[in-house]
């Protein structure tokens, strides 16, 4: 593993982006002072600060978003979302196209931003508006590949400590950002081992979030189908999707574990969780866990298709 000094040497000028000129005091000197508030944009974000912020005096960790179903690239910042994050010290986000509102908070006088992710390798995404361009957008969904997560739970380590200027909290965040990278290791080991014998297997994508998960674990995507997550689909959806399946009856469809049951119902489908929607103040363990269990499902249904 690399040395956590030179990570966040490396990753300062990607990970962060400080706004000059902002009224009041800046996060250096409130940090220094007391206490530092920190809002997340999404779910996934709040879970990868968590893995730094956890037990370090003086930080407080919030979501400024309220969970909701459905591409969370569609989010809206509303009224209230703008007052809460108004209130924090420091927001959090991903970037890569997954807070479509980022120029919003990020015009003058508005607080400093940690963005996590915006320099991470994509996956191709969907067609998001075919009467201006047929070019897949890229794919934001990158926290279930192992690789990717841990480099968003980096980048808001070296965010912090640039930003920080209380020594003993950065030692936090240091020492904090080191478990984690081992925490990911263990789980990206344990997600090759488990697929090794099942490398180059076809599966067809529902979510956009199991492309890359998928992806880490040398399968290969052969379909993927685009649907409104955040919709029930009728009896005539579901058959049509199932006719889509039909075309590749060797590959396991892999839909996450929110979907209607209907879906999940068909044929060599697995569900998986994804990790868009949760709470504030969760369990800090849940990305581990969450992999976890996706790795017994993917290994279940891959030697139930052999």
């Amino acid at each position: 593993m690399r040395k956590q000094t030179l990570v966040v040497l490396t990753w300062t000028i990607a990970a962060v982006l400080l706004l000059h000129g902002c009224a009041g005091e800046t996060p250096s000197k409130k940090a220094e002072e007391g206490a530092l508030s920190l809002s997340a944009s999404h779910y996934p974000v709040y879970l990868a600060a968590q893995q730094i912020v956890s037990g370090v005096p003086g930080v407080a960790l919030d979501m400024f978003l309220p969970p909701q179903a459905g591409y969370l690239e569609y989010a809206r910042l509303s009224e209230p979302d703008w007052q809460r994050a108004q209130r924090a010290d420091i927001l959090l986000l991903l970037g890569g196209g997954l807070e479509d509102f980022a120029s919003v908070l990020a015009a003058p006088g508005g607080k400093p931003l940690i963005v996590a992710g915006e320099d991470i390798d994509r996956l191709p995404g969907r067609v998001l508006d075919p009467d201006e361009s047929l070019v897949p957008a890229d794919n934001p969904y990158v926290w279930l590949s192992p690789r990717r997560w841990g480099r968003v739970v980096d980048g808001i380590a070296a965010g912090l400590c640039q930003l920080d200027t209380n020594d003993a909290r950065k030692a936090a965040y240091i020492a904090n950002n080191n478990a984690a990278q081992a925490r990911v290791t263990a789980v990206s080991e344990q997600l090759a081992e488990a697929m090794l014998p099942y490398a180059g297997r076809s599966v067809v994508s529902l979510h956009p979030a199991l492309a890359y998960l998928a992806n880490e674990a040398g399968l290969i995507v052969v379909r993927s189908i685009d649907r409104d997550p955040s919709a029930q689909l009728s009896d005539a959806d579901i058959a049509d999707i199932a006719a889509e399946l039909a075309d590749n009856l060797d590959a396991i469809v892999l839909v996450e574990d929110t979907a209607p049951a209907k879906l999940r119902a068909l044929p060599r489908t697995v569900a998986l969780g994804v990790l868009c929607n949760g709470v504030a103040n969760g369990d800090a363990s849940a990305w581990e866990y969450t992999m976890q269990q996706n790795i017994l499902a993917l290994t279940q249904a891959l030697s139930q298709l052999q």
